[in-house]
């Protein structure tokens, strides 16, 4: 039986920074990270660009919302930190919601809640969802 899988990412990315800076300035190593032209992590092509992630993966979309303050309540203090650094550097923020849900899967309400947006909002981050559902 198929089993629904979903990941939660929060993506620092851009073309030329180095993530062992991000690693040092938040006291967090990511879960994986890729340099501009490098081929780890890439099938077929070079990476456009450099990125530094962290990455939560769950089996069920009950309570999305606790499962991505999983990753925020490891950065939220560090908001100045990161705010400073975008500044200072050409990146991005981008926190990613993806998965597939599988029709054995109880269907549940998918919402974030008001904080969880407005931390999204006020580190400047993009948000993309990409559920499917089977």
């Amino acid at each position: 039986m198929l089993q629904t899988e979903v990941t939660i990412e929060f993506i620092i990315c851009g073309p030329n920074f180095n993530p062992d800076s991000v690693t040092k300035l938040l006291g967090i190593s990511p879960t994986k990270y890729t340099i501009r032209g490098s081929m780890k992590n890439c099938k077929y092509s070079p990476a456009i660009e450099t990125t530094w992630c962290l990455q939560h993966c769950i089996n069920s979309l009950n309570d999305l919302d606790h499962q991505v303050r999983q990753i925020i309540d490891r950065i939220e203090n560090k908001l100045n930190i990161l705010l400073t650094f975008k500044e200072e550097n050409d990146i991005d923020f981008v926190f990613t919601i993806y998965g597939h849900v599988y029709k054995n899967e109880q269907r549940s309400e998918i919402y974030l809640k008001k904080n969880t947006l407005d931390f999204i909002s006020d580190l400047g981050s993009k948000l993309t969802i990409d559920i499917e559902f089977w």
